[in-house]
């Protein structure tokens, strides 16, 4: 458990946050101007972080602790932040993480600079794991490449020319048909 201040802590994500978590993935795909392409659900999230073996999923999430903070509002064991991943196996370097998710509330995010001590943790945990690297995508778009670049992320996009394709599930559902 990370204290980030006297009433915000950055912990390992716990079965019982699952609702908050998926509270945060809905608000991520409002602000990603994709508010339907959330596909799972809260219990899918349960099962699939807290059940299966290994899990499937792993997360850290800032989380209001402090009386004073959340009596504004009423936040009091609120997660405001979550940064949610994956490990996976790079054939070329071995072990990665594979960061699905960083993303703080509107509100919170100018506070405490959760953005960066989200994405320090998972990086120390990439370090812990012995993970040669962390990857993810980030829209175009987005303002949070600036946050990423200043930070040392490398847009292999730019750097190495690779492009990212996905079969969705109708697509492989049909080639497995054939």
């Amino acid at each position: 458990m990370v204290n980030v201040a006297e009433n915000i802590v950055i912990r390992p994500a716990v079965r019982s946050d699952c609702a908050e978590i998926f509270r945060l993935i809905k608000e991520l795909a409002e602000f990603e101007k994709m508010p339907n392409a959330v596909k799972i659900t809260q219990e899918t999230l349960e099962k699939d972080g807290f059940e299966s073996k290994p899990p499937m999923w792993k997360a850290f999430v800032a989380e209001v602790k402090d009386q004073d903070e959340a009596k504004k509002d009423d936040l009091v064991g609120q997660v405001v932040g979550i940064a949610s991943y994956f490990i996976s196996y790079h054939t070329f370097s071995g072990y990665r993480i594979f960061l699905e998710q960083l993303y703080v509330t509107k509100s919170f995010q100018t506070k405490y600079n959760l953005e960066q001590k989200l994405y320090d943790t998972v990086a120390k945990a990439g370090v812990e794991l012995n993970c040669a690297q962390i990857d993810w995508f980030c829209l175009s778009w987005n303002p949070a490449r600036n946050f990423y670049e200043k930070l040392g992320a490398i847009n292999i996009t730019e750097k190495e020319d690779w492009n990212v394709y996905r079969l969705d599930k109708e697509t492989m559902v049909q080639i497995s048909s054939k």
